[in-house]
This record gives structure tokens, C-alpha cells and sequence, in this order.
């Protein structure tokens, strides 16, 4: 064999070596990235179900205090009516 075929067999082996290298990183990159968005949705997940459980008890009572406020504008009208 020439100088220059074994130059450019080795080149090549190396070459393909680098490629597989970064085949196998952009992999295990990509089952990291999966497993962390997995890990985010599950956080999202839980994060809408506390909001909910939160929000549920603010707006009955926003209703109850709405509904408390209706009714003393009733008994001012009642008794405004009344004085006349």
C-alpha cells in the first residue's frame, strides 16, 4: 500500500470514530432532555392542580363577600324607604 492510501484509511477510521462519538452524545443528550421535560410536565401538572385547590376556595368566598354586600344594599334600600 501507498503512503497516501494508509494517510487517508486512517483519516477516514478516525474520522467515522468522531462521527459515532457524537452520534452516541447527541443520544444520551436527547434521553436527558425526555426525562427533563417528563420531570417538567409533571411539575406543571401538580402546580395546576394546587392552583386550582386555591382558586376554588377564593371565589366562593369572593361569591359569599359579593352576595353579603348584595344583601346589605338590600336592607339600606328597605330602610331608606322606610324613614320617607
Amino acid at each position: 500500500m501507498d503512503l497516501t492510501q494508509v494517510f487517508i484509511s486512517v483519516s477516514l477510521i478516525i474520522i467515522a470514530l468522531a462521527i459515532a462519538a457524537c452520534t452516541f452524545y447527541l443520544i444520551s443528550l436527547i434521553k436527558e432532555i425526555k426525562n427533563a421535560v417528563s420531570k417538567v410536565t409533571s411539575i406543571l401538572d401538580d402546580t395546576h392542580q394546587i392552583t386550582g385547590s386555591i382558586a376554588k376556595p377564593v371565589s366562593s368566598f369572593s361569591d359569599f363577600l359579593m352576595g353579603f354586600k348584595n344583601g346589605f344594599k338590600l336592607f339600606n334600600t328597605f330602610f331608606e324607604n322606610k324613614k320617607d
